[in-house]
């Protein structure tokens, strides 16, 4: 049977209950089921609704996550390279001297001769990294030979941070000058540095 037949054998079922009801018990029935279909119907569309709903916010947070990976990516990528700029210059400094370097850059900025002292005040070990800090002393400077030296001396590359800088003014043959103290960390490597092999030769040798 297929299903053209059921169908009409099912329509003859009901078509035949029908006919054994009274008119107002028949106009009931079919009440009952326009309600039943109505509500299933309903009943369908939310379920529909709520699936496409979730379906929306599961999209949403599948987008969100993929996107939040793709910023931590980004920010990895940017702290390695990171990373990587500040081990090339601590290799590249690795045997300078602070007390040297801040001689030569008060040379560069014509101060050389106000460079009072650098001493060193205290010593770190974190891991590979050694950290000392120093206490620098400059006198009867402008304002302008003060930053200029401070600004050198953090944009030159070496590294060194400068933690404080204490500036006092006083009167110098009539001209205000000041007096600058620095307090500047300084890091350096403390493996041994990377040595150049010579390239392989063949195993076999020269024959």
């Amino acid at each position: 049977m297929n299903a053209q037949d059921r169908f009409n054998t099912i329509a003859l079922r009901i078509q035949d209950s029908l006919s054994g009801l009274s008119p107002r018990d028949r106009k009931l029935f079919i009440f009952l089921v326009a309600i039943f279909a109505v509500s299933a119907l309903g009943g369908v569309g939310y379920l529909m609704r709520s699936s496409m709903k979730n379906l929306e916010s599961m999209v949403e947070y599948r987008e969100e996550a993929l996107l939040q990976a793709r910023v931590m990516a980004v920010e990895y990528q940017a702290n390695v390279e990171t990373a990587n700029q500040i081990v090339e210059k601590l290799e590249e400094h690795r045997g300078a001297n602070l007390s040297a370097y801040l001689e030569k850059t008060a040379q560069s900025v014509g101060i050389s001769d106000r460079l009072d002292s650098v001493k060193e005040t205290a010593t770190s070990q974190n891991g590979d990294l050694e950290e000392k800090i120093y206490s620098a002393q400059l006198s009867k400077l402008s304002l302008e030979d003060a930053t200029n030296f401070i600004f050198e001396i953090e944009n030159s590359g070496f590294p060194l941070v400068v933690r404080n800088a204490r500036f006092k003014t006083r009167k110098h043959s009539g001209e205000k000058m000041v007096k600058l103290t620095l307090d500047i960390a300084s890091y350096k490597l403390t493996t041994e540095a990377p040595v150049a092999t010579p390239e392989a030769t063949d195993a076999g040798g020269e024959g």
